[in-house]
């Protein structure tokens, strides 16, 4: 269960974007976090696994990860009591049966990946394309600059790095008691580009609009040189973007791949066949 909670977050941000790469970018509750999560992976695994797993945490908010620490902690006081109660050995799988299962699970796993690779790449592409640039509709000159925020849209990246996923999926999802035969049917290795196309296109008309009608109220300011009514005016346009974003959040989070994490439900509930 500990691992299973560990790799909950890694995979929601196994898969990033721009998150703090460092630990000192972290705040405190979410740096105990990424120690707590450390402290349950193999020794060999923690310095390797360490830049991944802040860029995980970093995805989470206060109460996230106060719910992610009580779950670990909520998880050691149930392992232990279930070792207290074990008498008998937990059984071992082989070297053949853990080759049986992963012949199963690592094209799943880097199908998913690389489905997943492609929907960010895809995402990213098009809005660079249908999303005006930065300057199209900011007010700026010397020493000061006020606009619209950008669309920021959020959703279930892929890693950097497929081989990795595997290794990590392999000893904290798989099962390693014997030999499983799992149902990897609703895994996801495509999406819709059409609906991901439409629903950027429809977020970056509408934040055009509102960023026009930002600018259309920010040049006479700007033209009266009155800065702090170009501040108070870009503090409340802000709420603008934050509908709009979330209207594309959902698009992409259903059509994301991975987002739906069908891989590590697979993973965990494989059926045992010996």
């Amino acid at each position: 269960m500990k691992t299973t909670i560990i790799m909950t977050a890694v995979a929601a941000a196994a898969l990033s974007i721009a998150y703090p790469s460092a630990a000192a970018d972290l705040r405190p509750d979410q740096k105990q976090a990424v120690e707590k999560m450390l402290a349950q992976l193999e020794p060999s695994m923690r310095e390797p696994m360490r830049a991944q797993i802040e860029r995980s945490v970093a995805l989470l908010n206060k109460e996230q990860v106060a719910m992610l620490v009580a779950s670990m902690e909520e998880s050691d006081s149930g392992a232990q009591e279930m070792t207290d109660e074990i008498i008998e050995e937990e059984p071992v799988a082989s070297p053949e049966d853990l080759a049986y299962n992963r012949q199963q699970y690592e094209p799943v796993i880097r199908a998913n990946w690389q489905a997943q690779k492609s929907f960010d790449n895809f995402v990213d592409a098009e809005l660079a394309a249908k999303c005006p640039s930065r300057d199209r509709y900011a007010v700026y000159g010397s020493g000061y600059r006020y606009e619209l925020r950008q669309l920021a849209p959020n959703w279930p990246r892929a890693s950097n790095n497929v081989d990795a996923d595997v290794a990590i999926l392999s000893g904290s999802y798989a099962p390693q008691d014997g030999r499983y035969q799992f149902d990897f049917s609703k895994v996801r290795t495509s999406y819709d580009k059409q609906a991901v196309s439409a629903a950027v296109a429809k977020a970056c008309a509408e934040w055009s609009k509102e960023a026009a009608a930002f600018q259309a109220k920010a040049k006479p300011l700007q033209a009266a040189e009155d800065f702090d009514g170009l501040f108070a005016l870009e503090r409340s346009a802000q709420g603008k973007v934050e509908p709009i974003e979330s209207t594309l959040d959902e698009v992409l989070n259903v059509q994301a791949p991975a987002a739906d994490y069908a891989l590590y439900t697979a993973l965990q509930n494989g059926r045992r066949v010996n």
